[in-house]
């Protein structure tokens, strides 16, 4: 089982302790062909920039064969790709921060955790790192664990918005839904228009029963493009838990075949029917699913 974080002190001095990245070059002397027979040294900073540059784009062809070996659902072939390009280059946060989603997609959560403290040692403002991290947590019903990691980052001036949405789930999955929609709005109000913040937003009003809230939200992301689909599901989900079955049928019948439609109606009628905390858990299990992070972009995660 993953180590639960105990405290804000201790993850604070974890986030102290940096580790500088060595790149050494051996550089050899050599006799000037001038008259003076002086030697010269050549010019070492421009040897190491060099070798920075190289482990970029080395790491950065691994990356991009990592992340359409992801796409393609070959998540063994893409963590390999990500090990490789965390190798070649040591100083960037990605590559490590790609593994440990991986990992976690993978279901192998221990290995993922490894991953995430490695890289949350030098770079403990990394907000990929911290998502994914958190996301981590709160998949292993350690809400709690979450809070005490993301917290302290949030209250620095280096706070991320996917750090903000990443908190409000933890606080949604504890059953706060007020605090979990404050954190979600921290989040809109550094990064407006986020999809992943305004559908999670969406998702803990109706998990509070506040369907007209929920859907009015849901609805105002609409573009009338493509990327509309997966707002599409949510809000008939939304429609689903407030009772309104032919609504949420309705948007469903432009998604899916007819008998995927009854299946999911069955569904909604099926949430309805738990008790909150089972419903609340079934949610959210919906939520943490469609987490996939976007490590060709990762800025434009729309988890």
């Amino acid at each position: 089982m993953p180590t639960e974080i105990k405290n804000t002190d201790t993850h604070r001095r974890r986030r102290a302790s940096r580790f500088a990245t060595l790149l050494g070059c051996t550089a050899l002397l050599a006799l000037s062909a001038c008259s003076g027979g002086r030697e010269t040294v050549p010019d070492q900073t421009a040897t190491d920039d060099q070798i920075v540059m190289q482990q970029n784009e080395k790491a950065s062809t691994l990356m991009h064969i990592g992340n359409n070996l992801r796409a393609k659902g070959d998540l063994n072939g893409a963590a390999q790709m990500y090990q490789k390009a965390a190798r070649a280059d040591p100083s960037s946060p990605l590559p490590p921060a790609a593994l440990g989603d991986t990992l976690r997609h993978l279901g192998r959560y221990q290995e993922a955790e490894e991953i995430y403290h490695q890289v949350l040692s030098k770079h403990p403002y990394s907000g990929l790192a911290l998502q994914g991290y958190g996301i981590l947590l709160i998949e292993q019903d350690q809400p709690d664990a979450a809070i005490t990691l993301l917290v302290p980052a949030v209250d620095d001036d280096a706070a991320d918005h996917r750090v903000f949405n990443v908190l409000g789930i933890a606080y949604d999955a504890l059953g706060d839904h007020t605090e979990a929609q404050n954190q979600y709005l921290s989040g809109l109000s550094m990064a407006p228009g986020n999809r992943s913040l305004s559908n999670n937003l969406s998702l803990s009003l109706a998990l509070q029963e506040r369907h007209d809230a929920a859907i009015a939200q849901v609805s105002s992301l609409m573009t009338g493009t493509e990327a509309d689909k997966p707002l599409m599901h949510n809000l008939a989900l939304i429609y689903g838990l407030a009772g309104k079955i032919g609504d949420a049928g309705a948007i469903l019948r432009e998604l899916l075949p007819e008998a995927d439609v009854v299946n999911n109606l069955a569904y909604y009628q099926n949430l309805r029917s738990m008790d909150p905390d089972q419903r609340r858990g079934a949610i959210l299990d919906i939520i943490l699913k469609s987490i996939y992070l976007n490590f060709s972009n990762p800025d434009e995660n729309n988890g």
